[in-house]
This record gives C-alpha cells, sequence and structure tokens, in this order.
C-alpha cells in the first residue's frame, strides 16, 4: 500500500512563485524514504501539503489512499519539523504527559509511555528538568520523542539531525532502523547525505520544484554509472582523442586509467582505442555514491 501518494502536486504562491510542479511520488508502507534537494527546491512545501497545513493549486496527496484532508488520514502520523520550538515552563516529561492527554492516552498509561520515549530519545536523565534549560539538541531528541508518542505508523521528519552531534546523530538512526524493523514508514527531509545513504531504501531529488530523480540508490547509480578503462602504453596522439571525447585520464608510468562518465563517452574511448591499436586491459562499471547521484541531478537541471 503507498502510505504517501501524490498526483501532479503543484503549489504557486502569491506573486506567482511556483514551488512545487506536478509531484508524482509514492512511498510503500515499511520503507524508509528520502527527500532530497537544495534550498529553495520545494521539500518543505510538498511536507506542508503533506500535513494539511497548506492547500495545493493543482493535484492532490493522499496519506493511507485518503486525502490529506480527511482528518482519519492523519492519526497514524508522527512529525518531526526542522525547527522545533516547545514551551520552556514543562519539564520534559510533562510535556509528553501533556501530549499524550491531547493524543486520548489512557491516564494510566501517560506517564509511562512519557519515559519510555524519554529513554528511546537519550532523555530518560533530563526528565525531570524545564525545558527552558534544554540545549538545542535535547530539543530535537524531544520532538523526536513527542513524534513518537502515538506509535505513528509514519513518521515525517524534516531535517531531524541538523542540531544533533555525532553521537546524537548514530542514535538516531538506531531508531530510524528499529522503526523500520517494526514496520513503521519514514519519510525523511535532509542535508546530510551521508545520513539519507545509511537509512534509507529509496531517495526522490527535487529541483526547483519538480522531480528530478527518484529510485533505490542501486537504481540511480545503475541511470548514471560511470566506467573506468585501464590501458596501456597509450601514444600521445591517443591521448588527446580521449580528452577531446570527454573522459578523464590519469597515468602513472605505462599504466593509464581513463575514467568516463556515461556510456556514450565510453563507447568514444572504446573507437579511440582500436584506432590507435590499443587494447583495454579492463573495463569497470563504477557505482556513484548518493552525492554524486545528487549533484548529478541538480547541475544537471541548472545546466538546463
Amino acid at each position: 500500500m503507498a502510505v504517501i501518494r501524490t498526483e501532479d502536486l503543484g503549489k504557486t504562491y502569491k506573486g506567482g512563485t511556483v514551488a512545487l510542479r506536478g509531484l508524482n511520488l509514492e512511498v510503500q508502507a515499511g520503507e524508509v524514504f528520502g527527500f532530497l534537494g537544495p534550498n529553495g527546491a520545494g521539500k518543505s512545501t510538498t511536507i506542508q501539503l503533506l500535513l494539511n497545513f497548506i492547500r495545493p493549486g493543482t493535484g492532490a496527496a493522499f496519506l493511507f489512499d485518503r486525502p490529506v484532508s480527511c482528518t482519519e488520514a492523519r492519526q497514524g502520523l508522527g512529525y518531526l519539523p526542522e525547527s522545533v520550538d516547545l514551551p520552556g515552563y514543562y519539564s520534559g516529561r510533562g510535556l509528553l504527559e501533556f501530549h499524550g492527554g491531547l493524543l486520548g492516552l489512557a491516564a494510566e498509561d501517560v506517564s509511562r509511555q512519557a519515559m519510555e520515549r524519554l529513554e528511546r530519545v537519550g532523555l530518560a536523565e533530563a526528565a525531570e528538568r524545564k525545558i527552558s534549560e534544554y540545549s538545542q539538541g535535547m530539543l530535537q531528541r524531544l520532538g523526536l520523542g513527542q513524534a513518537l508518542l502515538n506509535d505513528p505508523e509514519l513518521l515525517i521528519l524534516d531535517e531531524p539531525t541538523s542540531n544533533l552531534d555525532p553521537v546524537a546523530r548514530r542514535d538516531f538512526r538506531d531508531i530510524v532502523l528499529d522503526l523500520k524493523a517494526g514496520g513503521t514508514t519514514v519519510f525523511i527531509c535532509s542535508h546530510i547525505l551521508s545520513e539519507v545513504e545509511s537509512v534509507c531504501d529509496r531517495v526522490a531529488i527535487l529541483q526547483q520544484g519538480e522531480l528530478k530523480r527518484a529510485g533505490t540508490l542501486e537504481e540511480l547509480s545503475a541511470e548514471s554509472a560511470g566506467f573506468v578503462v585501464r590501458a596501456r602504453e597509450l601514444p600521445g596522439g591517443a591521448m588527446e582523442a580521449l580528452a577531446a571525447a570527454g573522459a578523464r585520464l590519469t597515468v602513472e608510468g605505462e599504466a593509464s586509467t581513463i575514467s568516463c562518465p556515461d556510456r556514450r563517452v565510453l563507447e568514444e574511448v572504446e573507437e579511440v582505442l582500436q584506432r590507435f591499436g590499443v587494447e583495454a586491459d579492463q573495463v569497470e562499471t563504477r557505482s556513484q555514491s548518493l552525492e554524486e547521484i545528487f549533484f548529478g541531478a541538480i547541475e544537471g537541471q541548472e545546466n538546463e
């Protein structure tokens, strides 16, 4: 089942600023999905549309196969915003108990569940401290604990680790993987590509309001895979021809490594080698990191 689905979803703000253009996206139950893009790409607008905070200009969005405007569709949802702003006069446990009451949790269970969430996000020892005394990283942890109070089927996280130190980021990754193991669907919007790469099953890359790429890392890497050709004793004319074909050449003694960004360049390189009577020792497919996939997607758009 598609836990999140959008159909030609679009949003234009007053003044004519187009934030989102015809987004078609599906997030399946139980997967961890990374939603990526530079500032201004339309990520925050998409999240606000999914949460029904704003209305679309075109198209529609659905949660659990129900329109996002349907209250029941949002009952299985947990949300952590990028900027966590919580009332400082509560203690950490007091805040979660208050929100547990708003969620309709049984009175006898509220205190226990609040402490369980605080332990899960590493704040058990700060449970009785006033939130006004919390650091920004602690606030981020508390916000995550609040988002987990109702054991959500879908958790939407907007830059969840922007204020966390490396240890807390590792803990966050473990929490996400535990949630996935328990069947929770997690939708992560993040600028930290290494973090997304370590936990996500699939990713989507947004640029200037348009969906540029979507799929598993393996699929996206295969779509834009580079190639490496290894050869020996290249004549000078061959080196010039290879550079003209768009290949990058590294020479160490008699050994040459020829890097090709795509299959078209690889084919031209093979033609050059054949023309100069050089036989390739090895041809390798080079998988791409998420960072390479990301920049390939957004730079391609910027150059159009």
